[in-house]
């Protein structure tokens, strides 16, 4: 729970009526409600809070000063007679004095286990008059994890500092030793030193009553400090004097959860941290947080896993890469839920706000004023931004979380492939996020969701005319197979560019059929289809490119069906006559030069060495034929045919004349002589290794 700024109940004005009649004058007093400046009573105050080396109490003083600003009316006329101010509940020997006079003192709880009123009492204030208090009190420190959030020990001081006044009238100052780090929920505050001390004064109210902020102070040496070393990544503990339990818990749940973290988000850890913190502020806040400037993270004594974890995926998960804070809070709040899960802690997260709260807003709305909502605004905010991420990544396994979640933390385009950052990467937002949702996590409802909790009217007007694009764009991605759409059409979709999109749909005329052809050519053809005419299509992105695929994608399909043609006739089985005249007429050779021009992107090359090769395929057992009968001829009649699909180990006799081997294939393309004649082999082998080869280059 996100406690207030302390209650301000300042003064309770009284209605005097005179009564007059038979010569009495009575008097009846009758309490009215709280007063505020513009109600009556004007209000200036200077409140001093110090807290000095070595001390562990801060010492505080306010001044302020009222004035009864509420005219008499006729016979009646109101008037004051008390004025309280908040002070920590623990404040000890607080007084107040008024003309140099003690004033009577009493202490009143609030709502606020962490405030008390002071209120003071004098004799009544009339129109017109003006009053001056000077307040006193002494501020001690309250055990950890209590619910009382102010701390003040050895080196640290945790405390809620406040004045009540009008706009310009206010001004709260933090004294303190020039040693210690000075944080506040409140960015008002000027510093300025004096020697050995800093005074952070803040003159600014930050609500419409005064000025109101828990600041935290902290001496770096004196804290308690551990290291903790996490797969090669050490980390800096920083917890209060003493405060074991803190360092023990945050140490475990660092080396559970960083993996695990890492793992979740699919990237390794960033580094950008140095520091975690033990303090209260984030308690009083409701919410701790990513300091990437000083390198820490700051959260509170409780011993929440859900809370280190999300500080932690800060680190990923920010608005330098989420780019709104719905969306930041959300994706990082569960991630964090699931570490807890993963590592079988326990938390408590947030449930489902009430949609139709006073306070509720779209989720755009609550980017939109980062620090001007009130507590419970801001509850609602971090509630509902975390249902909103939780309706839509819920119930995804951690394969798919992790790819929706990965895409989004680097900025990729979820209408290209995964890991790609070269093309439409950029910062996600609320639309691209959407994209990835339902391309990556195969989300369905999603845009049902943005629309209840997070977009306004303007926004809400988009989905309509998104869905018709994403239904086009579904059915031509299916029509061109296994490639990714032209890069102008994928582009104008990440864009939300639908009107471009629409036209891209026209100018490629039938292009993703034409695509999905190809991919058809080349599974019949057992070949892989063109890398070249795949990228002239996914790569197309202006008019002439669309223009240019309505020719070259009928084409390479074309091609394509005669080189898977022309490689079969290749592979086909031969007798070894064939086989001779396959060999002959280079009939291998050229169909796979053939695959070679095509997997090139070469295709009236592939086209005319395919077809070279299926005529030549078809003249083979002819070619061969005729081949036999010159080398016999040449040969007075006697070869053998000693060319085969495998050689045997056993060598041919050359003194075998008369007999020819033609149960063998011709596989090396050399003719043995049966004669003794060396000089007929010779020729009968450069005849046929050499003519044909040649004139097949």
């Amino acid at each position: 729970m996100i406690p207030s700024p302390a209650p301000r109940r300042r003064a309770a004005p009284h209605l005097l009526p005179a009564l007059l009649g038979a010569g009495l004058t009575g008097a009846l007093l009758l309490a009215g409600p709280a007063a505020v400046a513009d109600e009556g009573l004007t209000e200036e105050s200077h409140s001093r809070y110090v807290l000095r080396a070595k001390d562990t109490e801060v010492w505080a003083t306010t001044t302020t000063t009222i004035g009864n600003v509420t005219p008499d009316r006729g016979l009646t006329y109101y008037y004051f007679t008390s004025y309280s101010i908040a002070v920590p509940a623990g404040a000890e020997d607080v007084r107040a004095t008024s003309g140099g006079a003690d004033l009577p003192v009493r202490l009143e709880a609030t709502e606020d286990p962490s405030t008390r009123y002071a209120v003071a009492t004098f004799a009544p204030l009339r129109y017109g008059q003006t009053r001056t208090i000077e307040w006193s009190f002494v501020v001690p420190g309250e055990p950890v994890r209590s619910k009382d959030y102010t701390r003040v020990g050895d080196g640290f001081a945790t405390f809620a500092a406040s004045g009540v006044g009008d706009a310009g009238r206010t001004t709260v100052e933090v004294v303190l030793p020039a040693s210690m780090t000075f944080d506040a929920t409140s960015d008002a505050f000027r510093s300025e030193r004096d020697g050995k001390t800093v005074t952070y004064t803040a003159t600014e109210n930050t609500d419409k009553d005064g000025i109101w902020a828990v600041v935290s102070a902290r001496d770096p040496k004196k804290a308690d400090e551990k290291d903790v070393e996490v797969g090669g990544t050490t980390l800096t503990l920083q917890s209060f004097p003493g405060d074991e339990k803190w360092t023990g818990f945050v140490a475990k749940r660092l080396r559970q959860g960083l993996p695990v973290l890492e793992d979740l988000v699919g990237r390794p850890w960033p580094g950008g941290l140095d520091t975690i913190r033990e303090d209260v502020s984030p308690k009083v806040l409701g919410y701790a947080w990513f300091d990437p400037d000083k390198d820490e993270i700051v959260i509170p004594e409780d011993l929440d896993p859900a809370t280190l974890y999300h500080e932690l995926g800060h680190a990923w998960l920010n608005q330098d890469r989420l780019t709104e804070r719905w969306l930041s809070e959300g994706v990082t709040e569960v991630v964090a839920q699931r570490v807890v899960e993963r590592t079988g802690a326990s938390s408590d997260p947030w449930s489902a706000p009430d949609r139709h709260a006073d306070v509720a807003v779209p989720l755009s709305a609550w980017d939109a004023h980062p620090g001007e909502l009130d507590a419970d605004a801001e509850q609602y905010g971090y509630a509902a931004s975390y249902t909103v991420v939780r309706k839509l990544l819920g119930g995804l396994d951690d394969d798919a979380f992790t790819a929706v979640v990965s895409a989004a933390q680097a900025g990729e385009g979820a209408y290209e492939r995964p890991g790609s950052m070269e093309e439409n990467g950029g910062r996600t937002d609320w639309r691209r996020f959407l994209d990835l949702v339902e391309e990556r996590g195969g989300v369905s409802g999603a845009p049902k969701v943005l629309r209840t909790w997070v977009l306004d009217a303007e926004q809400k007007a988009v989905l309509e005319p998104r869905a018709a694009a994403r239904k086009a764009y579904a059915t031509l991605d299916e029509a061109d197979g296994a490639w990714a759409p032209p890069l102008g059409l994928r582009t104008a979709m990440t864009r939300w560019e639908f009107g471009e999109a629409k036209d891209v749909r026209s100018a490629l005329d039938g292009a993703a059929q034409d695509a999905g052809a190809v991919q058809a050519a080349a599974e019949e053809a057992g070949l892989g289809v063109p890398a070249a005419v795949r990228a002239a299509y996914e790569g197309a992105s202006d008019a002439d490119a669309y223009a240019e695929l309505a020719a070259l994608l009928p084409r390479a399909a074309e091609v394509t069906t005669r080189v898977g043609a022309a490689v079969r006739a290749s592979d086909a089985d031969r007798d070894p006559v064939t086989e001779l005249g396959a060999l002959v007429l280079g009939v291998d050779r050229s169909a796979e030069r053939a695959r070679d021009d095509l997997a090139a992107g070469d295709l009236d090359a592939a086209a005319e060495r395919a077809g070279a090769a299926s005529d030549r395929a078809g003249l083979s057992t002819t070619a061969g034929a005729g081949l036999v009968v010159l080398v016999l001829a040449a040969a007075g009649g006697v070869v053998a045919l000693v060319v085969r699909r495998r050689r045997r180990s056993a060598a041919v006799d050359p003194a075998a004349a008369g007999s020819v081997v033609v149960e063998d294939a011709l596989e090396e393309g050399v003719i043995l002589p049966a004669s003794g004649d060396p000089e007929v082999g010779r020729r009968g082998a450069d005849a046929v290794e050499t003519g044909p080869r040649e004139h097949l280059l």
